[in-house]
């Protein structure tokens, strides 16, 4: 009993781990902070070249929940 307890104990945490999306927060001096969520892109690549733009217009990008 104990080690199915334990067993569903572990698949929930890892399927509510699995379903978190990474987010990331950008913010610059005299600019409205930017919020880029990988959920609102297709891929992680797409995701991160959003990313990577803003930082080569000077904000700073931090990931976040």
């Amino acid at each position: 009993m104990k080690t199915l307890i334990l067993a569903a104990a572990t698949l929930l945490i890892a399927s509510t781990a699995s379903s978190c999306k990474q987010c990331s927060v950008c913010t610059k001096t005299n600019e409205p902070e930017v919020r880029y969520c990988e959920k609102d892109y297709d891929s992680k690549t797409q995701y991160g070249l959003a990313v990577d733009v803003k930082e080569s217009q000077g904000f700073n990008c931090k990931e976040s929940i």
